[in-house]
C-alpha cells in the first residue's frame, strides 16, 4: 500500500488499527513512521497533513509502505 494510500484512507474515517492490520503492522509503529514521513495530525482540519518539504510530498506519497524497513526500529 502507497503512503499517499494510507493516508487517504486515514482522512477518509479509516483507523490506524485497521490499515496497519491490513498490511500487517502494528500501528504505533505505523503512526511513528507516518510521522518520520512528515505527516502529521491536525486537530483543526482533523486530518493528516504534511509538514514536510513541499518539493517531497509528491514523492513521498509514492512510497510503498510494506517495501520499507520499519523506520521506528
Amino acid at each position: 500500500m502507497l503512503i499517499g494510500e494510507i493516508v487517504q484512507k486515514l482522512n477518509n474515517g479509516a483507523t490506524y488499527e485497521e490499515i496497519a492490520s491490513s498490511i500487517k503492522r502494528n500501528e504505533d509503529i505505523l503512526r511513528n513512521d507516518l510521522k518520520k514521513f512528515g505527516f502529521h495530525y491536525d486537530n483543526n482540519e482533523r486530518k493528516l497533513v504534511f509538514t514536510g518539504y513541499e518539493s517531497e510530498y509528491e514523492n513521498t506519497l509514492r512510497i510503498c509502505y510494506p517495501d520499507i524497513k520499519e523506520l521506528s526500529t
